[in-house]
């Protein structure tokens, strides 16, 4: 029992760092677009999907085979595993920092056709056998139920990331995006420095004491890790390939070196982000119930298994409905308080029907996990990536940027489909269509649009918080929400 509490304040703990992570991120986008522009955005995200490839080659399975070897051993003979997985991390690390650097011109050059990148690749190479001890490191933490120093070590780094960017683009002032590229690079890679520093320290508290290096655990370790890695690497292969393809495909539209790169930042850099933050809310019911999901299934409770499943489905469906609906309507408030831009209001609009796929697809892949059908959710994404790519390939050059807008609705909706076929084939779902889905979809609209319409061009914040309010009342009135489902929700936090 005591477990279950300390795993309760520790996801309620990452969860709220969580939020406040996507908070400062949302908050530093919007500053370094002001400062290097949509064209800045479209090359640091550019760059960072070839670093992203090289990110999954430098982590592969590193935090999984920690946090499994740590928990199958003794404390005392803990010191010894962490031995292995840091020679481990390390060497892969190391590898693909290598990699990285020998690959970094042509890379530019050909993949990306921003030859002026290749110093940033170099730049940030030696970041990555930072990354992969730090996730050695967090897979400690996370074994030994330290979420405390997880959140600590986030917080900091991001602070120290953002201290260096803004003192840099203050005293620097580059004025090409290539030069402020160059900026970002250098204060992310000393972040990952301060990172692996501040984990280190926390390592070195921890006083686990190391005899020997268990070499006969080796076939273990990769035994646990390979799996996970060569999905990550396969997956993470085709999302780079479909980012670069996306500026190539608007050029060959038609559209200029600047425009494309303007474009793409846009949706990557500032449209997404704004879409996805409401989804740390959610976060935190789906977060405190994979473990419960995890415990039915291994049970064979089914029917407990389907109810709690119904339940955060539910759950989901209540929030993004309402989410997607403010999504539309205050979209241009959003885009314009934001980033003040009219392209970017246009474009939270355009992409606000699919908030709801979104979402259920986020917390699907999490039941099916709790499930233990990680394997399967990693084949979905895996084939949502090649269909993603192959769609960029045939129609951005044909239609332009309303072919990727069109690629990103059909690869959310294949994802969630596949995944809640495959969930649905193992808990046997039933969700009560009037009140699931059709009473929370009519009370949203309700709710959104009347309070607008009565208030007229009142705040927009004080707008939504009236519609919030009359979305909950009609909720109670049409039965989406009753007493029993309020009593569970706040049971949640009160479980001891």
């Amino acid at each position: 029992m005591r477990n279950a509490t300390r795993f309760l304040w520790n996801t309620i703990l990452l969860t709220a760092t969580s939020l406040l992570m996507r908070l400062l991120a949302m908050s530093f986008q919007v500053y370094l677009t002001q400062r290097i522009g949509p064209e800045g955005i479209g090359l640091f995200e550019l760059l960072m999907s070839v670093y992203g490839l090289a990110v999954s080659l430098a982590v592969s399975g590193v935090r999984l085979s920690t946090t499994r070897l740590v928990l199958e051993v003794t404390q005392r003979t803990q010191g010894d595993v962490m031995s292995l997985c840091l020679r481990y991390a390390l060497l892969l690390g190391v590898g693909a920092g290598a990699l990285l650097y020998a690959c970094s011109g042509p890379a530019a050059a050909l993949w990306l056709d921003e030859p002026q990148l290749a110093q940033c690749l170099r730049v940030l190479a030696f970041s990555l056998p930072c990354l992969s001890v730090s996730s050695c490191l967090g897979g400690l933490f996370a074994a030994r139920r330290q979420a405390g120093r997880m959140a600590t070590v986030q917080v900091l780094e991001f602070c120290f990331h953002m201290a260096l960017t803004f003192g840099g683009l203050a005293v620097l002032r580059p004025r090409q995006p290539a030069e402020a590229c160059l900026l970002l690079v250098c204060s992310s890679c000393l972040s990952d420095l301060f990172s692996v520093s501040l984990s280190r320290l926390f390592y070195r508290r921890e006083g686990l004491r190391k005899n020997r290096v268990p070499t006969e655990l080796t076939g273990d370790l990769l035994s646990i890790a390979l799996p996970d890695a060569v999905g990550s690497w396969v997956r993470s292969g085709l999302v780079s390939a479909k980012h670069v393809l996306i500026p190539k495909g608007l050029r060959r539209f038609g559209a200029g070196s600047a425009q494309a790169l303007s474009s793409y930042g846009m949706i990557h850099g500032m449209v997404m982000p704004v879409l996805g933050f409401p989804a740390a809310f959610l976060g935190t019911v789906s977060g405190l119930l994979v473990p419960e999901i995890a415990e039915s299934h291994a049970r064979g409770q089914q029917g407990r298994l389907a109810a709690i499943m119904q339940r955060v489905l539910h759950l989901t469906l209540l929030f993004s409905f309402f989410t997607g609906g403010v999504l539309l309507v205050y979209g241009g408030d959003l885009g314009q308080m934001l980033y003040k831009s009219a392209q970017v209001e246009r474009y939270i609009r355009l992409l606000a029907p699919l908030v709801p796929l979104m979402y259920l697809d986020t917390t699907v892949d999490g039941m099916l996990k709790g499930m233990g059908l990680q394997n399967a959710s990693m084949r979905i994404n895996i084939l949502d990536a090649a269909v993603s790519l192959l769609l960029v390939w045939q129609l951005i050059p044909r239609a332009g940027l309303g072919g990727y807008l069109l690629t990103i609705y059909v690869s959310e909706t294949l994802n969630f489909l596949l995944s809640f076929r495959q969930l649905n084939r193992h808990a046997g779902l039933r969700l009560p269509f009037f009140r699931s889905v059709l009473s929370p979809l009519m009370a949203a609209m309700c709710a959104i649009v009347l309070p607008r319409l009565a208030l007229g061009g009142g705040q927009p914040m004080v707008l939504m918080g009236c519609s919030l309010l009359l979305y909950y009342l009609l909720l109670r009135l049409l039965g989406s929400v009753t007493r029993r489902d309020l009593r569970w929700f706040w049971g949640i936090f009160r479980q001891k």
